[in-house]
């Protein structure tokens, strides 16, 4: 059965592969980090972490659509023609399946990695899996709820980039509050930037989201309110890098991503005037997506170069 609706654009479209290279950039800049801050990097656990974290991320999209899905209060309109179950008329039992297998698979290397690091490892795994299911599954999912984009964006923009900082040190150096601190503010720019993308997105779907009685930070802001905090956090986000460098804690060539800023703002500005998914939230994307790329490359340029 499945193999009859699970062609290629299908999976494309449900599991969102298409963003797969963002995590790559996660991971980036947490090698980054390890090698600028502790001198060491294990690829082997790396390695074995980025396939988690990129099969892990295709069954949370997949899930996300099931259970949005199933939820969906606003059956003629977001169940039938948002969501793609509904719009590619898919079976709804073989995209939970789909969702469950991909998080088994994605299990496999999980387990492997932490047989080679430890319960440490192991818990930051846990509280990811807890994240990535109970965002839209469960009677309250995280996705209904005003914390939905600080959750994403701490989840996704800087427990990633830590992960990825602890097994690469596991067994030189060990992990101290001091490096959790210095990880979490030379993350905290792609955290705030994340938060911008993420809290953009629901306002552009504010009212989808009321009809399916989702009620999150933009419902409470309002769309004007919404875009200021956008707009707030997008500052912050793009000149905290300069923080860091005055902290002495990142390499001079962060600082050249506050530049972007100007550039991201006249990106953003379409959203600013009129919040729309299908008009203006993909310039916002595209705009975040250049701070997202160039700040981990830049350093990387300051720790290697």
């Amino acid at each position: 059965m499945m193999q009859r609706w699970l062609t290629w654009p299908v999976f494309y479209e449900l599991t969102e592969i298409y963003t797969a290279p963002l995590n790559v950039m996660w991971f980036v800049l947490g090698v980054a980090i390890s090698q600028y801050h502790l001198g060491v990097v294990n690829w082997g656990n790396v390695g074995l972490c980025l396939i988690t974290v990129f099969i892990f991320d295709l069954a949370v999209n997949v899930s996300d659509n099931y259970f949005d899905y199933q939820h969906a209060r606003d059956r003629e309109g977001y169940a039938q023609k948002t969501n793609p179950i509904g719009r590619l008329k898919l079976p709804v039992s073989g995209v939970g399946q789909l969702a469950t297998g991909l998080y088994m698979i994605a299990l496999l290397p999980g387990v492997w990695l932490v047989l080679r690091t430890g319960w440490l490892v192991f818990l930051l795994g846990v509280c990811g899996y807890l994240i990535g299911i109970f965002y839209t599954a469960g009677p309250r999912p995280i996705n209904a709820t005003p914390l939905c984009e600080t959750v994403v964006a701490l989840s996704i923009a800087f427990l990633i980039q830590l992960t990825c900082v602890v097994v690469s040190t596991y067994g030189v150096q060990p992990l101290t509050w001091s490096t959790v601190g210095v990880t979490f503010l030379l993350c905290l720019p792609l955290t705030l930037i994340f938060f911008t993308l993420q809290l953009a997105n629901n306002t552009a779907d504010r009212e989808e989201d009321i009809l399916n009685h989702r009620y999150t930070l933009a419902y409470y802001l309002g769309k004007m309110g919404a875009v200021r905090l956008i707009q707030v956090f997008l500052v912050i986000g793009s000149l905290w890098p300069l923080v860091n460098l005055m902290l002495g804690i990142a390499p001079g060539s962060t600082g050249w991503v506050a530049l972007l800023l100007p550039v991201m703002w006249l990106g953003m500005r379409p959203f600013f005037k009129v919040q729309d998914k299908q008009k203006t939230f993909m310039a916002t994307v595209k705009s975040a997506s250049l701070f997202f790329l160039l700040y981990p490359l830049l350093f990387v340029a300051g720790t290697w170069l």
